[in-house]
């Protein structure tokens, strides 16, 4: 994230001290070798399946929850102010992006994109509520666009193709290589213009097939969606809401999208290389790479067509662990099925088990991301404040500087330690619940979380060492 290290590096010009740690702004040295963590995240992982095998019995699979009513005219006159918040952002957005300082550190639209919405606004649909199908512009305009038009928006036009769920992971993919690979992200103009072409996509789909655009094809409603089941909140109807375990959400028993198993193993492998991407395993690959006798004729032509090396190998890292990612999660599922002795098929378990991984990918984005939501988001008190760069001081905060003794890196260290260690726990609980109710038997249920519950362990220690490498970029 260049934003990010551009927003840190303008902080530490005025507070120097050794940055080594990964994904800190400066050195944190662990009160225990880091092999003692390992082993403890493991082992607390573990007994996360032992305490599933104590206390989770098949009686016990029902949903847990409180549903309570909120007046009819609470619940829409909410949903009315976040719809008419989200279209004032959007246009705000778009606004920055055209018209204001073409500085990614100094534009609202860059800022306010990948540090609030994509990291904040994510965690909190996560951990908290998922307002975006309330404040989506995108949805809001499509359904103002049909009534101009004279169409009925609950009715559908036509069928959405199986085949355009798979837009959704593409999608995903595609925010992702913006974000990490291009140019783009950092220049607030060409954003304004990826944003302008979704919200035209998105219009399109929607008068095309209504409501099930949004449902089954959209990208961003499908991301927001599947990390809502696991927030502790949720929308159960017009104006009921219902209180809820962590997690609970996966339970739920609902058809299964195309491009669901490809959309949550790319959530986690996308935060994966980016971790990796930092770390002295990536500068090797870089190295083999640039002194391989067997590429340099590919490179070098490359180089000549004016082709940006660095980009194109960090696309085809990005491309290969979400590739392996999704591979091992499929070779999981056969494993489950092998120890199981399981009849259903392996797409049938896959779409079942798939939805288990969400507290893990919910983890990763809070280890990860914790220190760039609160340093670099910062910078959204500033460039809100003068959005189009005019000398406008709004908010009183034009001249607000980063403050980077916000939180310390012992802190940030034991967020992203107990996020992971949490994370990877919850998900081997739901994982078992889960399984006692596609299997039939408790017996069967168990087997099949023998081999989850060792990738759970392995996925622990691999996150945790990523965690503790030092940046090399």
């Amino acid at each position: 994230m260049t934003l990010w290290r551009v927003a840190l590096a303008a902080a530490l010009a005025f507070w120097a001290t050794p940055a080594e740690a990964h994904a800190f702004g400066a050195r944190y040295d662990l009160p225990l070798p880091l092999a003692l963590y390992l082993g403890a995240a493991g082992a607390a992982v573990l007994a996360s399946f032992l305490a599933a095998l104590a206390f989770l019995r098949s009686e016990r699979t029902r949903s847990f929850g409180i549903e309570f009513e909120v007046p009819l005219w609470a619940a829409q006159a909410a949903s009315a102010v976040l719809g008419v918040l989200g279209i004032l952002l959007l246009a705000l957005v778009l606004g920055a992006a055209f018209f204001g300082p073409q500085e990614a550190v100094r534009n609202f639209a860059t800022v306010f994109v990948w540090v609030i919405w994509w990291v904040g606004f994510l965690l909190l649909s996560a951990l908290v509520l998922n307002l975006w199908p309330p404040i989506d512009p995108f949805r809001r305009l499509g359904y103002a666009a049909a009534k101009i038009v004279g169409r009925r928006w609950p009715r559908n036009i036509s069928e959405v193709p199986a085949a355009f769920g798979l837009l959704a992971p593409i999608g995903l993919l595609t925010i992702a290589w913006v974000e990490l690979v291009s140019d783009w992200s950092e220049e607030p103009f060409s954003l304004g213009v990826l944003i302008a072409a979704y919200l035209a996509a998105a219009l399109a789909g929607g008068l095309a097939y209504g409501r099930q655009w949004f449902e089954r094809a959209d990208p961003l409603s499908r991301v927001f969606g599947v990390l809502g089941r696991m927030a502790p909140i949720a929308a159960a109807g017009t104006s009921t809401l219902r209180l809820r375990p962590p997690g609970e959400g996966i339970l739920d028993r609902k058809e299964v999208p195309a491009g669901e198993v490809a959309l949550v193993t790319a959530l986690i492998g996308i935060v994966l290389f980016d971790g990796l991407a930092e770390t002295p395993a990536w500068a090797a690959v870089l190295d083999f790479i640039s002194q391989s006798t067997a590429l340099r004729p590919s490179l070098l032509w490359l180089r000549d067509q004016d082709v940006d090396l660095i980009k194109v190998i960090r696309t085809l890292g990005l491309l290969t662990v979400v590739g392996v990612f999704y591979g091992a999660f499929w070779l999981l599922i056969a494993a489950m099925r092998a120890v199981a002795v399981a009849a259903a098929s392996h797409r049938e378990l896959a779409q079942a088990f798939v939805g288990t991984l969400l507290p893990i990918a919910v983890a990763y984005h809070l280890s990860h991301y914790a220190s760039y939501l609160l340093v670099a988001g910062q910078l959204v008190f500033p460039t809100a404040s003068d959005p189009f760069g005019l000398g406008w001081d709004v908010f009183g905060t034009r001249t607000r500087s980063i403050d980077v003794t916000l939180i310390g890196t012992r802190q940030i260290w034991w967020i992203a330690f107990s996020a992971l260690i949490a994370g990877h726990s919850l998900s081997v609980l739901v994982a078992h619940r889960r399984a006692l109710q596609v299997f039939g038997s408790a017996r069967q249920a168990v087997r099949s979380q023998i081999p989850m519950t060792f990738a759970m362990v392995g996925l622990t220690v691999l996150s945790l060492w990523i965690l503790s490498q030092p940046i090399t970029e």
